[in-house]
Protein backbone atom coordinates (compact mmCIF):
# COMPACT_ATOMS: atom_id res chain seq x y z
CA UNK A 1 0.00 0.00 0.00
CA UNK A 2 2.86 2.37 0.74
CA UNK A 3 4.14 1.93 -2.83
CA UNK A 4 0.72 2.77 -4.23
CA UNK A 5 0.44 5.87 -2.02
CA UNK A 6 3.81 7.06 -3.28
CA UNK A 7 2.70 6.32 -6.84
CA UNK A 8 -0.38 8.49 -6.40
CA UNK A 9 1.75 11.27 -4.90
CA UNK A 10 4.14 11.16 -7.86
CA UNK A 11 1.23 11.35 -10.28
CA UNK A 12 0.07 14.50 -8.52
CA UNK A 13 3.55 16.03 -8.71
CA UNK A 14 3.80 15.21 -12.39
CA UNK A 15 0.41 16.79 -12.98
CA UNK A 16 1.59 20.00 -11.39
CA UNK A 17 4.93 20.13 -13.21
CA UNK A 18 3.47 19.22 -16.59
CA UNK A 19 0.80 21.83 -16.01
CA UNK A 20 3.49 24.45 -15.43
CA UNK A 21 5.41 23.39 -18.53
CA UNK A 22 2.27 23.47 -20.67
CA UNK A 23 1.35 26.84 -19.22
CA UNK A 24 4.67 28.40 -20.20
CA UNK A 25 4.62 26.85 -23.66
CA UNK A 26 1.07 27.82 -24.55
CA UNK A 27 0.90 31.18 -22.84
CA UNK A 28 -1.91 30.45 -20.49
CA UNK A 29 -4.16 27.81 -22.04
CA UNK A 30 -3.48 25.28 -19.35
CA UNK A 31 -5.48 22.39 -18.03
CA UNK A 32 -7.34 22.90 -14.80
CA UNK A 33 -6.46 19.32 -13.96
CA UNK A 34 -3.61 17.09 -15.16
CA UNK A 35 -2.76 17.00 -18.81
CA UNK A 36 0.04 15.12 -20.48
CA UNK A 37 -0.37 17.30 -23.56
CA UNK A 38 2.19 19.79 -24.74
CA UNK A 39 5.91 19.24 -24.44
CA UNK A 40 9.27 20.70 -23.58
CA UNK A 41 10.75 21.19 -27.04
CA UNK A 42 9.90 24.89 -26.91
CA UNK A 43 10.92 25.39 -23.30
CA UNK A 44 13.98 27.48 -22.48
CA UNK A 45 14.56 25.60 -19.24
CA UNK A 46 13.80 21.96 -18.42
CA UNK A 47 14.18 22.26 -14.65
CA UNK A 48 10.39 22.20 -14.16
CA UNK A 49 10.12 18.45 -14.72
CA UNK A 50 13.58 17.01 -14.07
CA UNK A 51 12.95 16.39 -10.35
CA UNK A 52 9.73 14.55 -11.09
CA UNK A 53 11.46 12.51 -13.80
CA UNK A 54 14.04 11.29 -11.29
CA UNK A 55 11.37 10.30 -8.80
CA UNK A 56 9.29 8.59 -11.47
CA UNK A 57 12.32 6.61 -12.60
CA UNK A 58 13.02 5.42 -9.07
CA UNK A 59 9.34 4.74 -8.37
CA UNK A 60 9.04 2.70 -11.56
CA UNK A 61 11.90 0.48 -10.42
CA UNK A 62 10.37 0.10 -6.94
CA UNK A 63 6.96 -0.83 -8.32
CA UNK A 64 8.43 -3.34 -10.75
CA UNK A 65 10.22 -5.00 -7.82
CA UNK A 66 6.94 -5.16 -5.87
CA UNK A 67 4.82 -6.67 -8.65
CA UNK A 68 5.45 -6.43 -12.40
CA UNK A 69 2.17 -8.21 -13.12
CA UNK A 70 0.12 -5.12 -12.24
CA UNK A 71 -0.49 -2.17 -14.60
CA UNK A 72 0.76 0.55 -12.22
CA UNK A 73 4.52 0.02 -12.77
CA UNK A 74 4.05 0.21 -16.54
CA UNK A 75 1.86 3.30 -16.26
CA UNK A 76 4.59 4.87 -14.14
CA UNK A 77 7.22 3.98 -16.77
CA UNK A 78 4.97 5.49 -19.43
CA UNK A 79 4.69 8.71 -17.42
CA UNK A 80 8.46 8.76 -16.96
CA UNK A 81 9.07 8.63 -20.70
CA UNK A 82 6.23 11.08 -21.38
CA UNK A 83 7.93 13.55 -19.04
CA UNK A 84 11.05 13.07 -21.19
CA UNK A 85 9.02 13.58 -24.39
CA UNK A 86 9.82 10.08 -25.63
CA UNK A 87 6.36 9.31 -26.98
CA UNK A 88 7.29 5.99 -28.63
CA UNK A 89 8.49 4.43 -25.37
CA UNK A 90 5.64 6.05 -23.47
CA UNK A 91 3.09 4.44 -25.80
CA UNK A 92 4.83 1.07 -25.57
CA UNK A 93 4.70 1.00 -21.77
CA UNK A 94 1.11 2.20 -21.49
CA UNK A 95 0.12 -0.48 -24.02
CA UNK A 96 1.81 -3.00 -21.74
CA UNK A 97 -0.29 -1.69 -18.82
CA UNK A 98 -3.48 -2.01 -20.86
CA UNK A 99 -2.57 -5.57 -21.91
CA UNK A 100 -2.38 -6.46 -18.21
CA UNK A 101 -5.66 -4.75 -17.29
CA UNK A 102 -7.91 -3.57 -20.11
CA UNK A 103 -10.25 -1.98 -17.54
CA UNK A 104 -7.61 0.47 -16.28
CA UNK A 105 -9.29 3.77 -17.18
CA UNK A 106 -6.30 5.97 -16.39
CA UNK A 107 -4.07 3.93 -18.72
CA UNK A 108 -6.48 4.58 -21.59
CA UNK A 109 -6.61 8.27 -20.65
CA UNK A 110 -2.81 8.44 -20.58
CA UNK A 111 -2.64 6.73 -23.98
CA UNK A 112 -4.99 9.35 -25.40
CA UNK A 113 -2.85 12.13 -23.93
CA UNK A 114 0.28 10.71 -25.56
CA UNK A 115 -1.43 10.36 -28.95
CA UNK A 116 -2.78 13.91 -28.76
CA UNK A 117 0.69 15.21 -27.87
CA UNK A 118 1.97 13.27 -30.90
CA UNK A 119 -0.44 15.16 -33.20
CA UNK A 120 -2.65 12.10 -33.71
CA UNK A 121 -6.03 13.42 -32.52
CA UNK A 122 -8.16 10.89 -34.41
CA UNK A 123 -6.40 8.02 -32.64
CA UNK A 124 -6.49 9.88 -29.33
CA UNK A 125 -10.30 10.07 -29.53
CA UNK A 126 -10.51 6.26 -29.37
CA UNK A 127 -8.45 6.08 -26.17
CA UNK A 128 -10.24 8.98 -24.46
CA UNK A 129 -13.59 7.48 -25.40
CA UNK A 130 -12.57 4.15 -23.85
CA UNK A 131 -11.35 5.90 -20.68
CA UNK A 132 -14.62 7.79 -20.44
CA UNK A 133 -16.61 4.62 -21.01
CA UNK A 134 -14.83 2.95 -18.10
CA UNK A 135 -15.02 5.97 -15.79
CA UNK A 136 -16.90 9.11 -16.72
CA UNK A 137 -14.91 12.09 -15.51
CA UNK A 138 -13.99 15.58 -16.67
CA UNK A 139 -10.36 14.84 -17.68
CA UNK A 140 -11.50 12.25 -20.24
CA UNK A 141 -14.11 14.69 -21.56
CA UNK A 142 -11.35 17.32 -21.81
CA UNK A 143 -9.25 14.91 -23.84
CA UNK A 144 -12.16 14.13 -26.15
CA UNK A 145 -13.02 17.79 -26.77
CA UNK A 146 -9.40 18.76 -27.38
CA UNK A 147 -8.93 15.84 -29.77
CA UNK A 148 -12.04 16.75 -31.75
CA UNK A 149 -10.93 20.39 -31.94
CA UNK A 150 -7.44 19.36 -33.07
CA UNK A 151 -9.06 17.24 -35.79
CA UNK A 152 -11.35 20.15 -36.84
CA UNK A 153 -14.41 18.15 -35.79
CA UNK A 154 -16.18 21.09 -34.20
CA UNK A 155 -19.70 19.63 -34.09
CA UNK A 156 -18.43 16.57 -32.19
CA UNK A 157 -16.45 18.82 -29.85
CA UNK A 158 -19.52 20.90 -28.98
CA UNK A 159 -21.71 17.83 -28.46
CA UNK A 160 -19.10 16.19 -26.22
CA UNK A 161 -18.68 19.38 -24.18
CA UNK A 162 -22.44 19.54 -23.65
CA UNK A 163 -22.40 15.90 -22.57
CA UNK A 164 -19.73 16.81 -20.02
CA UNK A 165 -22.06 19.45 -18.56
CA UNK A 166 -24.86 16.89 -18.34
CA UNK A 167 -22.47 14.66 -16.40
CA UNK A 168 -21.25 17.47 -14.09
CA UNK A 169 -23.52 20.52 -14.37
CA UNK A 170 -21.81 22.47 -11.56
CA UNK A 171 -18.23 21.73 -12.62
CA UNK A 172 -16.46 24.80 -14.01
CA UNK A 173 -14.17 22.61 -16.11
CA UNK A 174 -17.14 21.11 -17.99
CA UNK A 175 -18.65 24.53 -18.67
CA UNK A 176 -15.24 25.77 -19.82
CA UNK A 177 -15.17 22.98 -22.42
CA UNK A 178 -18.38 24.33 -23.96
CA UNK A 179 -16.87 27.82 -24.12
CA UNK A 180 -13.67 26.54 -25.75
CA UNK A 181 -15.55 24.46 -28.32
CA UNK A 182 -17.90 27.30 -29.24
CA UNK A 183 -15.07 29.82 -29.48
CA UNK A 184 -13.13 27.70 -31.97
CA UNK A 185 -15.97 26.44 -34.12
CA UNK A 186 -16.52 28.30 -37.43
CA UNK A 187 -19.23 30.96 -37.35
CA UNK A 188 -20.96 29.24 -40.28
CA UNK A 189 -21.83 26.32 -37.99
CA UNK A 190 -23.37 28.50 -35.26
CA UNK A 191 -25.49 31.13 -37.04
CA UNK A 192 -22.91 33.76 -36.10
CA UNK A 193 -23.68 33.45 -32.36
CA UNK A 194 -20.81 31.19 -31.32
CA UNK A 195 -18.54 33.85 -29.83
CA UNK A 196 -21.27 35.34 -27.63
CA UNK A 197 -22.37 31.90 -26.45
CA UNK A 198 -18.74 31.07 -25.74
CA UNK A 199 -18.37 34.22 -23.63
CA UNK A 200 -21.48 33.36 -21.63
CA UNK A 201 -20.19 29.85 -20.95
CA UNK A 202 -16.73 31.06 -19.91
CA UNK A 203 -18.23 33.74 -17.64
CA UNK A 204 -20.40 31.11 -16.03
CA UNK A 205 -17.31 28.92 -15.46
CA UNK A 206 -15.53 31.85 -13.82
CA UNK A 207 -18.57 32.52 -11.64
CA UNK A 208 -18.32 28.94 -10.36
CA UNK A 209 -14.54 29.07 -9.96
CA UNK A 210 -13.46 32.74 -9.94
CA UNK A 211 -10.08 33.32 -11.55
CA UNK A 212 -9.69 29.72 -12.74
CA UNK A 213 -6.91 29.95 -15.34
CA UNK A 214 -8.36 28.09 -18.30
CA UNK A 215 -11.66 29.96 -18.72
CA UNK A 216 -9.91 33.19 -17.72
CA UNK A 217 -7.36 33.07 -20.54
CA UNK A 218 -9.90 31.79 -23.05
CA UNK A 219 -12.21 34.69 -22.24
CA UNK A 220 -9.33 37.19 -22.42
CA UNK A 221 -8.35 35.91 -25.86
CA UNK A 222 -11.93 36.16 -27.09
CA UNK A 223 -12.17 39.80 -26.03
CA UNK A 224 -8.70 40.54 -27.40
CA UNK A 225 -9.71 39.18 -30.83
CA UNK A 226 -12.48 41.79 -30.83
CA UNK A 227 -10.21 44.61 -29.67
CA UNK A 228 -11.82 44.90 -26.22
CA UNK A 229 -8.52 45.43 -24.46
CA UNK A 230 -9.91 47.27 -21.44
CA UNK A 231 -12.10 44.26 -20.66
CA UNK A 232 -9.06 42.00 -20.96
CA UNK A 233 -7.06 44.14 -18.56
CA UNK A 234 -9.88 44.19 -16.01
CA UNK A 235 -10.26 40.40 -16.15
CA UNK A 236 -6.54 39.85 -15.61
CA UNK A 237 -6.23 42.41 -12.82
CA UNK A 238 -9.22 40.90 -11.05
CA UNK A 239 -7.52 37.51 -11.37
CA UNK A 240 -4.37 38.86 -9.75
CA UNK A 241 -6.56 39.96 -6.85
CA UNK A 242 -7.77 36.38 -6.51
CA UNK A 243 -10.99 36.96 -8.39
CA UNK A 244 -12.42 38.83 -5.42
CA UNK A 245 -13.99 41.53 -7.57
CA UNK A 246 -16.01 38.95 -9.49
CA UNK A 247 -16.89 36.73 -6.55
CA UNK A 248 -20.43 35.38 -6.71
CA UNK A 249 -22.64 33.50 -4.30
CA UNK A 250 -22.23 30.39 -6.46
CA UNK A 251 -18.49 30.27 -5.86
CA UNK A 252 -17.51 27.83 -3.13
CA UNK A 253 -14.92 28.63 -0.45
CA UNK A 254 -12.84 25.73 -1.82
CA UNK A 255 -12.73 27.19 -5.34
CA UNK A 256 -11.90 30.62 -3.93
CA UNK A 257 -9.01 29.16 -1.95
CA UNK A 258 -7.80 27.33 -5.06
CA UNK A 259 -7.89 30.57 -7.04
CA UNK A 260 -5.86 32.56 -4.54
CA UNK A 261 -3.30 29.74 -4.29
CA UNK A 262 -2.98 29.44 -8.06
CA UNK A 263 -2.53 33.17 -8.54
CA UNK A 264 0.11 33.38 -5.83
CA UNK A 265 2.08 30.54 -7.44
CA UNK A 266 1.62 31.57 -11.07
CA UNK A 267 1.20 35.33 -10.94
CA UNK A 268 4.03 35.63 -13.45
CA UNK A 269 1.84 34.00 -16.11
CA UNK A 270 -0.95 36.50 -15.53
CA UNK A 271 1.59 39.34 -15.69
CA UNK A 272 2.87 37.95 -19.01
CA UNK A 273 -0.64 37.80 -20.42
CA UNK A 274 -1.30 41.33 -19.21
CA UNK A 275 1.88 42.47 -20.96
CA UNK A 276 0.72 40.75 -24.15
CA UNK A 277 -2.57 42.65 -24.02
CA UNK A 278 -0.78 45.96 -23.41
CA UNK A 279 1.42 45.21 -26.43
CA UNK A 280 -1.61 44.53 -28.62
CA UNK A 281 -3.14 47.84 -27.51
CA UNK A 282 0.20 49.58 -28.22
CA UNK A 283 0.63 50.57 -24.57
CA UNK A 284 4.30 49.65 -24.64
CA UNK A 285 5.35 51.29 -21.37
CA UNK A 286 2.91 49.23 -19.31
CA UNK A 287 3.74 46.12 -21.33
CA UNK A 288 7.43 46.57 -20.57
CA UNK A 289 6.72 46.93 -16.87
CA UNK A 290 4.54 43.81 -16.78
CA UNK A 291 7.15 41.70 -18.58
CA UNK A 292 9.84 42.79 -16.13
CA UNK A 293 7.56 42.00 -13.18
CA UNK A 294 6.83 38.54 -14.64
CA UNK A 295 10.53 37.77 -15.12
CA UNK A 296 11.37 39.02 -11.62
CA UNK A 297 8.73 36.61 -10.27
CA UNK A 298 9.96 33.71 -12.40
CA UNK A 299 13.25 34.11 -14.31
CA UNK A 300 12.47 30.89 -16.25
CA UNK A 301 9.16 32.10 -17.68
CA UNK A 302 9.85 31.52 -21.36
CA UNK A 303 6.64 33.28 -22.36
CA UNK A 304 7.75 36.52 -20.69
CA UNK A 305 11.29 36.29 -22.06
CA UNK A 306 10.11 35.80 -25.63
CA UNK A 307 7.44 38.47 -25.25
CA UNK A 308 9.95 40.97 -23.91
CA UNK A 309 12.33 40.32 -26.83
CA UNK A 310 9.48 40.88 -29.25
CA UNK A 311 8.38 44.07 -27.48
CA UNK A 312 11.90 45.50 -27.53
CA UNK A 313 12.04 44.96 -31.30
CA UNK A 314 8.73 46.79 -31.71
CA UNK A 315 9.95 49.70 -29.57
CA UNK A 316 13.10 49.95 -31.71
CA UNK A 317 10.97 50.12 -34.84
CA UNK A 318 12.07 46.67 -36.01
CA UNK A 319 9.60 44.18 -37.43
CA UNK A 320 9.40 41.50 -34.67
CA UNK A 321 8.50 38.86 -37.27
CA UNK A 322 11.86 39.18 -39.02
CA UNK A 323 14.98 37.28 -38.03
CA UNK A 324 18.59 38.45 -37.94
CA UNK A 325 21.00 36.44 -40.06
CA UNK A 326 24.60 35.72 -39.11
CA UNK A 327 25.88 39.01 -40.57
CA UNK A 328 23.38 41.12 -38.65
CA UNK A 329 21.16 41.54 -41.70
CA UNK A 330 17.43 41.14 -41.27
CA UNK A 331 15.82 38.35 -43.21
CA UNK A 332 12.18 37.35 -43.26
CA UNK A 333 12.22 33.60 -42.81
CA UNK A 334 8.50 33.03 -42.88
CA UNK A 335 7.83 35.00 -46.04
CA UNK A 336 5.75 37.63 -44.30
CA UNK A 337 3.52 35.18 -42.43
CA UNK A 338 1.97 36.77 -39.37
CA UNK A 339 3.41 35.93 -35.98
CA UNK A 340 1.13 34.41 -33.39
Amino acid sequence: MEGMDKYAHLLFQLRMSRKSAFMLQQGGFIHYQFSGHGGRDKMENDSVTCGVEDELGQLSADLLDIDDKKPEPWVCLSLYHLARDDHDKSIAFVDKAISINQQHSYAHYLRGSILLASQRPDHAVVSFFRANDLQRDIPSYEGLVESYLAADKFKEAICTAKEAISSAPRDARAITLVGLALSQAPASQQNGEGKERAKRALKRALALDPGAPRPLFALVDLHASEGNFETCIKLLRDAMDGGKNDMSDSASPLSSSHTVTWNKEHGDVIQSKLAEIHTLSENYTDALECYHVAISMNPQNGLAIQGLERLEKIMRGVDPDEEMDGDGEIEDEDGGQEYY
